[in-house]
């Protein structure tokens, strides 16, 4: 139960969990690390543990466990972004209540969501509350960036990131969600980057079926027909997960990359050593330097179709220098 429930993390839990034992809360505890990494998840927990009357908090069991988790807690406050910012009246709305003492609890809590996000006035408001806060109070402000904080405000806070779990972290979490196939368990491993939410995402899709097809596609646009390699980027470029296929795509070039450097697949994430060294010996253009460049294009690509881009146009120009034609 409570910390428990997330694998990995070991040190940010057992720093929280002492800081409960020893009555030793901060008034502001900043969380970061990318999307999917955990950090409402972890949030939460330390929340519900905050207001907990168990012997080890959080139980998750008791009222207050029940209320701050379904967001009925009374002495919980949550700020989300309201379309791209979390703005300075959102902060205004809630401000006189965080000075009043708690309802319920023995802390009033408010959790800032992508606190990177607050305009300079929110930022301002916030910094006032976190001069001079109330006893009871304690901020917990998630972010993906955090030098994008304001520094005055950044430096109020106790910083906490969420580091990637281990691959034998990312096996143990899938387990827990039941049987996942060991060769789709592999891929996750590899592509996941230790990012659980990712992670999570990856196993309710077909990968093992993913990584076939980006086996085939990278067959078809190596050694097929100019005509048949335009053909298959406009039918790839009205794909709605283009993005696994790319991922998959730049892991598969990444261990040809590293066979190339290093002379020898033990570090190989996706391939088979005997795959990569066939290809490798094979083909004597995937040298080091050409590699690196066609990783480089996957990475831009990945980055230009999440904006507003000609998608078939940016792969039939990534298929090209997969070629080696550019």
């Amino acid at each position: 139960m409570g910390f428990d429930t997330i694998v990995g993390q070991q040190l940010l839990k057992k720093t929280l969990q002492r800081s409960l034992q020893g009555g030793e809360t901060g008034h502001a505890y900043l969380f970061s690390g990318p999307p999917g990494c955990g950090k409402r998840t972890m949030a939460l927990l330390f929340a519900q543990a905050l207001n907990c009357g168990a012997p080890d908090p959080p139980c998750q069991q008791c009222s207050s466990c029940r209320k701050s988790a379904s967001g009925n807690h009374p002495d919980l406050y949550r700020l989300v972004p309201q379309g791209n910012s979390l703005k300075i009246e959102q902060l205004r709305e809630i401000r006189e209540s965080l000075h009043y003492l708690p309802v319920e609890g023995r802390h009033k809590i408010c959790i800032i969501e992508d606190a990177e996000l607050l305009t300079l006035p929110a930022a301002n408001s916030l910094l006032k509350i976190l001069e001079e806060p109330p006893s009871q109070l304690v901020f917990i402000l998630l972010c993906s960036r955090p030098w994008a904080l304001l520094p005055t405000v950044l430096s109020r806070c106790a910083p906490f990131m969420l580091k990637p779990l281990q691959p034998r972290e990312v096996a143990a979490l899938l387990e827990r969600q039941g049987k996942v196939p060991p060769r789709q368990q592999e891929l996750i491993i590899a592509l996941s980057g230790g990012n659980p939410g990712l992670a999570l995402a990856q196993a309710e899709q077909g990968l093992e079926d993913t990584y076939g097809e980006a086996r085939s596609l990278l067959k078809a646009v190596e050694h097929g027909s100019a005509a048949g390699i335009f053909a298959l980027a406009e039918k790839l470029s009205a794909r709605t997960d283009l993005s696994a296929l790319l991922d998959i795509l730049l892991y598969i070039y990444r261990d040809r990359l590293v066979y190339t450097l290093a002379g020898c697949a033990g570090e190989a994430l996706l391939e088979s050593g005997a795959l990569i060294e066939s290809v490798a010996e094979a083909d004597n253009m995937e040298k080091g330097l050409f590699l690196e460049r066609i990783c480089r294009a996957l990475l831009q690509i990945q980055n230009e179709i999440r904006g507003n881009v000609n998608r078939r146009l940016a792969i039939e120009v990534l298929f090209m220098q997969m070629r080696g034609v550019i």
